[in-house]
């Protein structure tokens, strides 16, 4: 079970506070997928498959961040993200850090939403690039992006989203075994959120409480 930890950090003046909302989860849980029946996650690959294996898949922690109109996304992963160049193991061709920003919670049963964007770090193999993705016309806008080891960050704006309030953040990682948007892909990790009514949510509010 993950836990939370909502923070607002005051800076002077009070309009220039950062109010942060950062969430654990725990390492070793690669593989997850949605139970039909329930809704809620279950486990699906065995611990030796490579993905399994990726620690750079694996998150440990994951946050949102708001300072007046900018927002960062971040996450810290189990081992540091591949250095440019460095091939992907075990046939994965691509693999995102991201975060989608959905109009209600996310759930396979009660409601499977259409997200509104999508905010991501991708990496091919060869190298990244960081874009923010509008569902309602497709069009992609690239971000700014940092990486430290383990540890990525991404900057949108307001305006980037159309000055929408937030309201639910899913962040999820996962890997393609092929060419995007010509193939398959596999979300391989997301916070592992306490079951509420028998069903799994995976989407977190914002701001936090």
């Amino acid at each position: 079970m993950s836990s939370t930890i909502a923070l607002m950090m005051l800076a002077q003046p009070a309009a220039a506070a950062t109010i942060t909302y950062a969430v654990e989860d725990p390492l070793g849980d690669l593989g997850f997928g949605i139970d039909p029946k329930t809704g809620g996650v279950m486990q699906t690959w065995g611990d030796n498959t490579p993905v399994v294996k990726a620690g750079f898949l694996d998150m440990a922690l994951t946050w949102l961040s708001q300072k007046g109109k900018t927002y960062t996304f971040g996450m810290e992963m189990g081992a540091a993200l591949p250095e440019a160049g460095s091939p992907l193991p075990g046939g994965m061709k691509v693999v995102e850090w991201a975060v989608w920003i959905d109009p209600s919670a996310f759930n396979i049963i009660i409601d499977p939403c259409v997200p509104l964007y999508l905010i991501a770090l991708r990496y091919d193999g060869s190298g990244y690039e960081a874009f923010l993705l509008d569902y309602a016309t497709m069009e992609k806008t690239p971000i700014g992006f940092s990486i430290d080891g383990a540890k990525l960050q991404l900057q949108f704006t307001a305006a980037d989203i159309g000055n929408l309030v937030i309201q639910w953040w899913s962040p999820l990682v996962r890997e393609w075994t092929g060419p995007v948007g010509t193939s398959g892909y596999w979300f391989v990790d997301a916070v592992n959120l306490p079951l509420v009514d028998g069903y799994a949510y995976i989407d977190l509010p914002w701001p936090p409480a």
